[in-house]
């Protein structure tokens, strides 16, 4: 990545659209950088403030780690999350 700042992560739990289970990923970058992905798909499809060549980085690694992606994403609680309670 061309830039110094940090880069953070978020992402859903396990989602379904149209028979596909999918999971959306939220990269963010100081005050206003962002892209999301969808994986296992492992595409980029909104973005604001990354080049062209960190938008390919990002897809690559959500390629090279869906797996590991997908696999947190099933422990996400929608529910728990949003009451504040602990798993």
């Amino acid at each position: 990545m061309g830039s110094t700042e940090e880069i953070r992560m978020t992402y859903s739990g396990l989602l379904l659209k149209d028979e596909e289970k999918m999971v959306r990923v939220c990269f963010e970058r100081g005050a206003g950088d962002y892209a999301e992905g969808i994986v296992p798909r492992g595409t980029i499809e909104k973005s604001s403030g990354f080049t062209e060549k960190e938008l390919e980085q990002l897809k690559i690694y959500i390629q090279d780690n869906a797996a590991d992606i997908i696999k947190l994403a099933k422990n996400v609680n929608f529910l728990n999350d949003w009451l504040g309670k602990k798993q």
